[in-house]
């Protein structure tokens, strides 16, 4: 997946944006993506219970016409089960059995790894921001440092969110990041203007790719 929509033209536009956004402000920008935030084992888990559950009910409506043995029933279940258990695993029945509060907190999670993992907290005035998407959840973050924090805060991330998110829904989650980019870059520019005599570009401005 994100081979398809992360191409080396698609990063290298990333890239350009994170560029341009940091000219105009002492924020350091970087941006993140990953398959998927979570495994969600319990996805496979509850639509194996709930097909098998379908799956017996259907049998012993079936069993007012057509008498089953209770082998047969129990092979139903069993098949609906083991179906239940794939869908479970793949696409969108996957999203639908993780459900969406599960894949929010897992997002927040992985935004808040990732925004170690690139040391954003490491840089020399706390004004790193971390902009980040998890494809399978269709979800994003923006994450900022306690410098940026105190002064803009989180609402002020909600249009770069928004940007990000409708990148992926329409199928164009790079296209989503560069909108993104800017959105954090004219904040940050605002807030935290590039002066003479500033820090220097503290971390890398290529996307960062995690396939999951």
């Amino acid at each position: 997946m994100i081979e398809r929509f992360f191409g080396e033209a698609a990063r290298d536009r990333i890239e350009a944006a994170v560029r341009a956004a940091e000219a105009r402000t002492a924020g350091q920008v970087v941006a993140v993506v990953v398959g998927r935030s979570d495994d969600y084992p319990e996805a496979a888990l509850r639509g194996a219970l709930w097909l098998a559950a379908l799956a017996g009910a259907a049998a012993l409506v079936v069993d007012h016409w057509v008498a089953l043995s209770l082998r047969e029933l129990a092979g139903v279940e069993l098949l609906g089960g083991l179906l239940g258990a794939l869908a479970g695993r793949y696409g969108p029945p996957r999203r639908v059995l993780a459900g969406g509060p599960r894949m929010a907190a897992a997002v927040r999670d992985r935004a808040l790894r990732a925004f170690l993992e690139h040391d954003l907290h490491h840089t020399s005035g706390g004004t790193g921001v971390l902009i980040f998407a998890s494809l399978f959840e269709h979800r994003a973050m923006v994450l900022g440092d306690h410098g940026i924090h105190a002064r803009v805060g989180d609402d002020a991330w909600r249009e770069a969110v928004e940007l990000l998110v409708a990148g992926m829904r329409r199928g164009d989650p790079a296209g989503g990041f560069e909108s993104a980019i800017g959105s954090v870059g004219a904040r940050l520019a605002e807030h935290f203007p590039r002066t003479p005599g500033g820090p220097g570009n503290e971390l890398p401005d290529a996307l960062e790719v995690e396939r999951e």
